[in-house]
């Protein structure tokens, strides 16, 4: 038996007053839920191998390697053999079986097997142990991160569970979460609606269906009822709806037949885990089911940044690599590099050799920002739930950034910049002109029949769904007393054309007491056009004349120059049955004027924007009239030279005209889609970053072309969301600033953290190369020099970037799209602080190199003979603590503010800079030989304390020099 006969056998009442809850739960017990399976993910311990698949790591590796397994043939040559042939075979093994990307993960197991053999014959390879914690710390901190930041993805997967569709359940129309559906359920669809499950279309009205989704066809296609069940549910039935696809026009409903896993969408998913079997219309579907990770236009120019100083990083450890050969071959005696004479001085002269490369290998680690891009990654992932709890949900990373480069914002008005709470305030016509009136049956009628909208009552209160100037309109005439769900039950519609942009009106056919009545609603002068009578007060008619015309256009002008939106309405008995948007000689009933009052922190917000460096221009299907009122409330045209252009306008002017006249214009009225999309696209050809709003399907093509598009979270299509890169939960313009605000907060957060590891880059290579240049490598142990790096890349990211809005940002201009993530002022600070941190420790090492300094009489370091314990960790607590002081320093990029301003505000950051000096701490009591340490009394930590918070002071000496040379704030 067909599916929908078997269906409608089972529910028999499914097409007619719908499933009860009591059937719901039958379907749903029988066919499952309409949720489908989570897409296959890649296993967390497969993601942690992963990590280690990079080049720096596996040097890393491959020199913890050898350096274990010299030192097994230092102590026992067979063991060394044995070890080398079993990692040579291990190796070989997993480059037969094709499996490249075990070959780092079997580099770290060697190692740990071969120390375990070391450790056992009494003489462990504690650098050798060192180089791997530093590795598995390493890519520990990378693959943390990066499963913090898959969360965030999921967390925004999720969200379009929460999709709301009509529905008939107990003879009621009710809204429903599209989880909620289920086999036999009568849904409602009209344009921008997303279909919930699959099934059959049993009515519609000119409905088209986007199905790219699953066809890759851009065009939409039209769908009618079939007379028979004939067919399987694919796109190229026209009875067949899918789930996934978007209705782009015309109205409809459908019996859902398949949902969940069953529909063609679910089980195209449930092959995703098979890659082989993965066709294009598969990974659409995946695409489209889970967000991408997209690299930023920022990451871009920040991996082109790690790039550069990779290269600088690169070319400064092989200078370093040169400085210690040197200095083992003429400088040290007795020389620690020379042509060996027998096979004990060979290993000696080999393991200095590694022990070279290690220290090259371990000052790359620390000065190439590998960890820039994972930095990055936190940053946008703090300034998403910044956003998210801002009321601006960010679908996509990339728009984190980008809205706070944005030089222009189009905005729609409706419900963005006013409060999208329609109500009637006048009616126009009939002879009665003033407060509403009380409607006669037949506006009633007209308003009930000629209309998509319905009004559904939660919790006491009456809610819209649909469109909400017709919602004004039902609220009035039940207001006065009458149903409209009664209404359209009494009088099925025979034929209907829906509204649109370009038609501006809609109408609808119905037959009532054996005559057939023609409905139209729409744009006053559109209908007024089409009139050649007048209704009177009573429900009479008469022919219309020119003083009626008249008296009506001045009405609609007054009540447009109050900002109300206008609706007329009209119709006809017996019309001709043709084309429904030519019908002519109708009769006008009158219009009413519906007001949407504006937000109250919409003229506030307007004047940040413009403070901010950001043109705000309002783009609306109102005309001019009602347009240039609201404009005015906002603040859009208080200034000379401000200009409104109407559609017409617009497109009568040539691109080089519009560019021309471009700063001048702040309102496009009547405007239409294909006008938001060519606005966008000169304006980006003009150099702006531009935001764009919108509600409508119509609107996705302009979305998609902005910078960032953003789509209205209560009013907006599911196509509109689908298309935008943010989702304004609340649907206001001021969300829109908030968004602008912590956009340009996150730019410099990351310019900030920028600065303090650069510092550190820059401070590390310079001392790592003059070291041995004097005849002295700087004690820095391979586990000290992962500490300061850890410092550098989780917690600095974590605590920079945590920051928030400093005051003022929104008094400065927005970011160019060419200008360079460091400025002068920041390369500045990086030469300044940097040479201060060089002069520092340099003067600190000959000290106690030369003169002893902090000697004391503690034992001596096993791997710097020339310090104590001591020596080696006061010099290690001093580059740690310069460092922990330079991140205040970091927090402010202007000369006019002090690093320490509104340090107490930011609790997160006093929080890291904490657990950095206890951290400290613990190493330096308790590390012992492993980080080749002894303990410091409470003097010697104050005295370190004191001493490096003299950066605090030469930061400060910088800014003031700066403002004297008049540098800007």
């Amino acid at each position: 038996m067909p599916k929908l006969e078997s269906v409608l056998g089972e529910f028999p009442h499914s097409r007619t007053t719908g499933l009860t809850d009591a059937d719901a739960g039958l379907s749903r017990a029988r066919y499952g839920s309409n949720e489908l399976t989570a897409l296959p993910r890649e296993p967390v311990w497969r993601k942690f191998l992963a990590k280690f698949d990079d080049s720096i790591i596996q040097i890393l590796l491959a020199a913890s390697l050898l350096k274990i397994v010299v030192d097994l043939f230092a102590h026992s040559a067979i063991a060394g053999g044995i070890g080398l042939g079993a990692t040579l075979a291990l190796l070989l093994g997993a480059k037969v079986a094709r499996r490249g990307e075990w070959i780092p993960s079997l580099l770290f197991l060697s190692a740990a097997a071969l120390f375990g053999v070391s450790a056992g014959l009494g003489h462990p390879s504690v650098e050798g142990l060192a180089v791997m914690i530093a590795v598995a710390l390493a890519t520990g901190v990378g693959f943390f991160s990066e499963y913090r930041s898959d969360k965030e993805f999921e967390k925004l997967n999720r969200h379009k569970d929460g999709i709301r569709v009509r529905i008939v359940r107990d003879g009621g129309i009710r809204t429903a979460a599209s989880a909620e559906v289920v086999v036999g359920d009568r849904v409602f669809l009209e344009t921008g609606d997303e279909i919930p499950a699959d099934g059959r279309l049993a009515s519609g009205h000119d409905l088209r269906v986007d199905q790219s989704l699953l066809t890759g066809e851009s065009e939409a296609v039209a769908k009618r009822p079939s007379p028979d069940d004939a067919g399987e549910l694919d796109p190229e039935n026209p009875d067949a709806l899918l789930r996934g696809t978007h209705v782009v026009d015309g109205m409809g409903e459908f019996t859902v037949l398949e949902v969940g896993d069953a529909t063609m969408v679910g089980r195209i998913a449930s092959r995703l885990g098979t890659p082989d079997e993965a066709s294009d219309a598969d990974r659409r579907v995946r695409n489209k089911l889970a967000f991408a990770h997209i690299e930023t236009p920022l990451q871009g120019k920040l991996n082109d940044l790690a790039g550069l100083i990779s290269k600088i990083g690169y070319a400064a450890a092989l200078a370093i690599f040169a400085a210690l050969l040197l200095r083992g071959s003429f400088v040290v005696e007795p020389r620690e590099v020379f042509w060996p004479a027998d096979r004990t001085e060979l290993l000696s002269v080999v393991a200095k050799l590694l022990d070279y490369l290690v220290y090259m290998v371990i000052v790359i680690v620390v000065a190439v920002p590998e960890g820039l891009p994972m930095s990055v990654t936190v940053s946008l992932a703090l300034a998403m739930r910044k956003m998210t709890r801002a009321n601006a949900l960010v679908k996509q990373l990339v728009a984190c950034e980008t809205i706070g480069s944005a030089t222009v914002i189009c905005t729609d008005k409706t419900g963005t910049l006013t409060e999208n709470k329609m109500t009637v305030v006048r009616w126009g016509g009939g002879g009665v002109v003033g407060e509403p009136a009380i409607p006669s049956e037949s506006i009633a009628l007209q308003i009930a029949i000629n209309s998509t909208a319905t009004l559904e009552v939660k919790a006491g209160k009456s809610t819209v769904v649909g469109n909400s100037t017709e919602g004004a309109l039902l609220r009035w005439i039940e207001s006065a007393g009458f149903d409209a769900a009664e209404l359209r039950k009494r009088h099925p519609i025979l034929a209907r054309s829906t509204f649109s942009s370009d038609s501006k009106q809609m109408a609808t056919v119905i037959e009532t007491e054996g005559v057939r009545r023609y409905f139209c609603k729409g744009a006053p002068e559109v209908v007024l056009a089409r009139c050649t009578r007048i209704a009177e007060a009573d429900g009479s008619d008469r022919p219309m004349t020119a003083d009626d015309r008249s008296r009506i256009e001045t009405e609609l002008g007054r009540a447009a120059s109050a900002a109300m939106r206008t609706l007329a309405l009209a119709d006809k008995t017996n019309p001709s049955g043709g084309d429904l948007d030519a019908e002519s000689e109708l009769t006008f009933w009158g219009f009413a004027a519906i007001r949407d009052p504006i937000r109250a922190d919409v003229r506030a917000a307007i004047q940040q924007c413009r403070g901010a460096g950001i043109e705000v221009k309002m783009i609306t299907g109102d005309n001019p009239e009602t347009a240039r009122a609201i404009a005015r409330e906002a603040g859009l045209l208080d200034s000379p030279g401000s200009e409104l252009l109407t559609s017409a306008e617009f497109n009568a002017l040539s691109d080089d005209d519009l560019k021309a006249r471009m700063k001048r214009l702040r309102v496009l009225a009547r405007a239409k889609p294909l006008d938001k999309y060519r606005l966008v696209k000169l304006l980006q050809e003009m150099g702006e970053v531009v935001a764009m709003t919108g509600d409508g399907t119509n609107d996705a093509p302009s979305l998609k072309k902005a910078d960032v598009g953003l789509a209205m979270g209560l009013a907006g299509s599911e196509v509109a969301k689908e298309a935008s890169k943010i989702v304004l939960l609340d649907d206001s313009f001021g969300t829109i600033v908030k968004a602008v605000h912590w956009g340009r907060a996150l730019y410099e957060n990351i310019q900030k953290f920028i600065l303090f590891q650069l510092t550190i880059n820059a401070s590390a290579l310079a001392i790592a190369f003059l070291g041995p240049l004097v005849g002295l490598k700087p004690p820095f142990t391979v586990l000290q020099l992962l500490w300061v790096n850890v410092i550098m890349d989780t917690f600095a990211a974590i605590a920079l970037c945590s920051e928030p809005p400093r005051p003022g940002l929104m008094r400065s201009p927005p970011k160019a799209r060419r200008e360079s993530i460091i400025t002068s002022a920041m390369l500045g600070s990086i030469l300044s602080t940097g040479l201060f941190y060089v002069v520092a420790m340099m003067a600190l090492l000959l000290g106690m190199q030369h003169y002893g300094w902090f000697r004391g009489d503690g034992p001596p370091s096993a791997e710097f003979a020339e310090f104590t314990l001591r020596q080696v960790a006061i010099f290690f607590t001093v580059y740690v603590f310069f460092q922990v002081w330079n991140q205040i320093n970091c927090r402010s990029l202007s000369p006019r503010h002090s690093g320490l301003s509104g340090l107490q505000r930011n609790p997160l950051f006093l929080g890291i800079a904490s657990v950095t000096v206890v951290g400290q701490v613990l190493i330096v009591q308790f590390g012992g030989r492993l980080f080749e340490v002894e303990p410091l009394g409470a003097i010697d930590w104050f005295a370190i304390a004191g001493a490096t918070a003299s950066v605090l002071v030469f930061a400060e000496l910088v800014r003031r020099v700066r403002l004297l040379r008049g540098a800007r704030p």
